[in-house]
C-alpha cells in the first residue's frame, strides 16, 4: 500500500505539469490578491510571456486597465460565491494577435481547514462552437424564408448577406449555371464591385476560369489562397487586383441528383487559407443555395404544369381563358381588334388507329410547332384538347377591314402549313419506322370587336365556324362575325 502511494505521489509530482502543458485550455492559478502562482503554455501565448515572468505579477502588468478590471471582478465574484463562476469573453492573444471567444471557469481553492488559497482558472476556446450555433440559427431562418413566396434572387441574396454578417471578413457570391450548362450567370454578390460582377457575368466555365469557372466545370471545390499567384486566375489577375481580391474559395452548388446548378464563393481582401470551420460554412451555404434553387424550380414547374399542356407545352384551357380576358381588356383599352381561331385536324384518327397513340402524339407536337411558327410573339397558341387548337390573334388593326384581312392571312398561313405532309418517326424496342401522313385542318375564325359584346363566348363562336368549315369539305377556313 505504501509503495502504491509513493508511486502515485511520484506520478503527480513528475507529470502533473506535463499534463497541464499538454491541455489545449488556458490554465492558471492566482492567490486571493490576484497574483499569479502558476500557468500553462497556452496561457503563456495569451500574455506573450513565459511562466517565470508571469509568476509574481498581476493582470495589470500585461493587459490594459479595463480588461484587467474585468478579470479581477470575475475573480472576486467567484470568491464571494464560494463556488464556480463562468463567463464568456473575447481575448486577443499577444503571441500572434488572433482573437478567440473563451468560456472561462473560475473556482476558489481552499485549504483543508477552509482558508481561501486563491483562484484556479480554466478557459476553453468556444469560438467555433458559437460560430456554428450562429450559423445554424441563420440556416434555420433561411429555410423558413424558403417557405414564403419570395423571388429566388432575393433568397440567394439573403443567403449571401447572412453569411457575410456572421463573418465580417467574408465577401460572398452565388453564380448560377445557365440552361446550356456552359456559362455562369445571374450573379448575386452585393459586396463585390459592380464592374467585377459585370465582367464575370456570362463567363464560360472551364479549367483556369478563376475559382468559380473551374469549380463549376470540375464539380468540386476549388480553393485559391493567393489569387495574384495562381494559374487559374491568370486571365483575371488584373480584374481581381482592381477589385482588391486576395483569395477565393468556390464550392459547386449541386442538385439532389448531383447536377451542377452554380457556385457559392467566399472572397477575402488578403491571401487566406481555408480552415476547418470555413469548409463547413462553404459546404452548408452551397447546400442552402441548392435547396433554394431546386425549390423555386419545382414551384415554377408546378405553375407551368398547371397552365400548360403536358404533351405540347402550349397553354391549356385555364391559361387560354386568362389570355382571352387580357386580350378583351386590351381591345377595349386600345380600340383595336383581335381574332380567335379554332383549329381541328381533319385526318388525325386514322394515324392513331393504325400506328398507335405514340404516333399521334408525335404528330400533335409537329402541329403545335407549325402553328407557333405561323403567328407573332404577341399571339397565343393553346391546345384545347385532343386534336383541337385555339389561337388568339392579339392587337390587330384598329380598322375593321384591315383587321379581318390580317386574321384571314394568318389563318391561311396556318392552314397551308398544316396541310403539308408529315414524316413521323416511330421508335419501338425492335426498330424505327418512318410513317408519312397527310393531315389537313378546318379553321373557324371570329373577329373580337372592341366596342361591343365583350361578354360573348368567342371560343364557342369560333368552334361553330370551324364546324362550318368541315361541313363545306374540310381543309377550309370559315369566317364568322361576332355581331349578334
Amino acid at each position: 500500500m505504501n509503495q502504491q502511494m509513493l508511486s502515485l505521489a511520484n506520478f503527480t509530482e513528475d507529470n502533473l505539469r506535463a499534463i497541464l502543458q499538454a491541455l489545449p485550455a488556458l490554465i492558471w492559478l492566482k492567490n486571493a490578491d490576484g497574483v499569479y502562482l502558476a500557468c500553462n503554455g497556452r496561457f503563456e501565448q495569451f500574455f506573450g510571456a513565459l511562466e517565470k515572468d508571469i509568476i509574481g505579477r498581476t493582470d495589470y502588468d500585461f493587459v490594459n486597465k479595463e480588461l484587467a478590471d474585468s478579470f479581477r471582478a470575475n475573480d472576486l465574484l467567484a470568491m464571494q460565491k464560494g463556488g464556480l463562476h463562468i463567463n464568456e469573453e473575447w481575448i486577443s492573444f499577444a503571441n500572434d494577435g488572433h482573437r478567440e471567444l473563451l468560456e472561462t471557469s473560475k473556482t476558489p481553492l481552499y485549504t483543508a481547514d477552509g482558508k481561501l488559497i486563491g483562484i484556479l482558472g480554466i478557459a476553453h476556446d468556444i469560438t467555433k462552437r458559437k460560430q456554428l450555433e450562429k450559423y445554424e440559427k441563420f440556416r434555420s431562418s433561411t429555410l423558413e424564408l424558403l417557405a414564403k413566396n419570395i423571388p429566388l434572387p432575393s433568397v440567394l441574396e439573403a443567403i449571401v448577406r447572412g453569411v457575410e454578417l456572421l463573418h465580417a471578413n467574408f465577401m460572398c457570391s452565388i453564380l448560377l449555371l445557365d440552361k446550356e450548362g456552359k456559362h455562369l450567370v445571374d450573379g448575386v454578390a452585393p459586396s463585390l464591385p459592380t464592374f467585377y460582377n459585370q465582367a464575370i457575368n456570362g463567363v464560360e466555365i472551364g479549367i483556369g476560369v478563376g475559382s468559380c469557372g473551374t469549380a463549376a466545370f470540375l464539380g468540386q471545390r476549388v480553393v485559391v489562397d493567393d489569387i495574384a499567384n495562381h494559374p487559374y486566375w491568370e486571365p483575371y489577375a488584373e480584374l481581381a487586383a482592381r477589385a482588391g481580391l486576395g483569395s477565393c474559395w468556390s464550392q459547386p452548388i449541386l442538385s439532389s441528383e448531383l447536377q451542377i446548378l452554380g457556385t457559392f464563393a467566399i472572397y477575402h481582401r488578403e491571401k487566406n487559407a481555408l480552415a476547418d470551420l470555413d469548409v463547413y460554412i462553404i459546404e452548408q451555404s452551397a447546400q442552402l443555395a441548392s435547396i433554394a434553387i431546386e425549390r423555386k424550380r419545382i414551384e415554377l414547374k408546378m405553375q407551368h404544369m398547371a397552365f400548360h399542356d403536358a404533351l405540347t407545352g402550349l397553354p391549356n384551357r385555364s391559361l387560354l381563358d386568362d389570355r382571352l380576358e387580357q386580350t378583351k381588356a386590351a381591345c377595349r383599352r386600345h380600340h383595336r381588334f383581335a381574332a380567335v381561331l379554332f383549329i381541328d385536324l381533319d385526318n388525325f384518327k386514322p394515324l392513331n388507329d393504325e400506328h398507335g397513340h405514340n404516333a399521334g402524339d408525335l404528330l400533335l407536337l409537329e402541329v403545335a410547332l407549325r402553328i407557333s411558327l405561323c403567328v407573332r410573339e404577341v399571339d397565343t397558341v393553346a391546345r384545347f384538347g385532343g386534336d383541337e387548337f385555339v389561337v388568339i390573334l392579339s392587337d390587330l388593326e384598329s380598322e375593321l377591314t384591315h383587321a379581318e384581312q390580317l386574321a384571314c392571312d394568318i389563318a391561311e398561313k396556318i392552314r397551308a402549313s398544316l396541310s403539308a405532309p408529315y414524316q413521323i418517326n416511330i421508335s419501338n424496342t425492335h426498330k424505327q419506322t418512318c410513317v408519312q401522313h397527310h393531315c389537313t385542318a378546318s379553321i373557324g375564325v371570329v373577329l373580337l370587336r372592341h366596342l361591343q359584346h365583350n361578354d360573348i363566348d368567342i371560343i364557342k363562336l369560333a368552334d361553330q365556324a370551324m364546324y362550318q368549315a368541315k361541313a363545306t369539305g374540310r381543309n377550309k377556313i370559315c369566317f364568322l362575325d361576332s355581331k349578334p
